[in-house]
């Protein structure tokens, strides 16, 4: 079906025929002027749909809910997403500096991108040239940037080791690159997250798509990921008593709240305590603009357990 264009004061009437209310209706106007009509109203309004009144063809929002409610979800995710990236980016660069290290140590500043250095196997080939070439087509656009550091320390030294080099790297670079790392080096770079190479693969890929989606401005709370954390490598869900269903956790696995555990385990315990306190508050201040049913189903998109809170003090 053609969407046709619709001022704000068409808006604002769509809005109310599926039942939402207004405090205060010229602020409204005022905030859908400077946000995507679509992103606050399509993406963000399943937190207080009435799914026993709504249709395919109409939704409904849930008796007494307001706009105002509704662009307190639009700011959260808007804070969290600022948030989660910041500390994904504190996490790039100690995998960068755990990566280079490990790999440097091993194989020298100048040999690095010999094939018998990475994993063994033909079908790793195209993934081992498509990665060079990424990140060769990455130096050399950052070689033109005015100030260079690494361009700088290439026409200084004739060379540009790998402790260098990662400052080129996408954060999808630098998880590719330590997926095509031999077993030994990538269990040695592990061992400073206290984990598993499996789990720590498994937690860089999930984090670079939510990176993606940080990076984009995209809808954050309500994800689910394709990939999920690997149970035998994280007990935080048995510690918090979370159900199951099918031998499956039912929150914490692939949603907003899995990113937040896998930071923990990524970052230091300080680390997080300074990020974890900015998220109980974002939540806190949530709490106070949604009323009871609101925050829980909020809470339920984003896949938090009610007990939440206890995750800090988790070890």
């Amino acid at each position: 079906m053609k969407r046709e264009f619709k001022t704000i004061e068409e808006q604002i009437e769509i809005l109310k025929n599926k039942g939402l209310k207004f405090k205060n209706e010229d602020m409204a106007k005022q905030i859908l002027l400077r946000e995507n009509y679509y992103y606050l109203t399509e993406e963000y309004e399943n937190v207080f749909m009435d799914l026993k009144k709504s249709t395919e063809k109409q939704d409904v929002y849930m008796p007494e809910t307001y706009f105002e409610e509704l662009y307190a979800i639009y700011d959260l995710d808007r804070e969290l997403r600022n948030l989660i990236f910041d500390y994904i980016n504190l996490i790039e660069t100690h995998v960068k500096s755990y990566v280079s290290y490990v790999f440097s140590k091993r194989y020298g500043a100048e040999d690095y991108w010999k094939r018998e250095n990475f994993i063994e196997g033909k079908k790793f080939d195209k993934n081992i040239q498509r990665l060079v070439s990424e990140i060769e087509a990455n130096r050399k656009r950052n070689f033109k940037t005015p100030g260079s550091n690494e361009k700088q320390y290439f026409e200084e030294n004739k060379i540009l080791p790998l402790w260098v080099l990662v400052k080129v790297f996408t954060f999808g670079n630098i998880t590719n690159f330590y997926g095509l790392m031999k077993l030994e080096e990538k269990e040695e770079v592990a061992k400073f997250f206290n984990s598993n190479p499996f789990s720590i693969l498994q937690y860089l890929k999930m984090l670079n798509i939510v990176r993606n989606i940080c990076a984009h401005g995209d809808i954050l709370f309500n994800i689910r990921l394709a990939r999920g954390i690997y149970q035998q490598d994280c007990d935080y869900h048995e510690k918090l008593g979370i159900q199951k269903e099918n031998n499956r956790y039912v929150c914490g696995v692939n949603d907003l709240f899995a990113i937040i555990i896998i930071i923990k385990k990524l970052i230091t315990p300080k680390d997080f305590k300074r990020m974890y306190i900015k998220v109980e508050n974002i939540l806190k201040d949530a709490k106070e603009d949604l009323d009871e049913i609101s925050f829980k189903n909020l809470l339920n998109c984003m896949g938090f357990p009610t007990n939440y809170h206890l995750l800090d003090s988790l070890t």
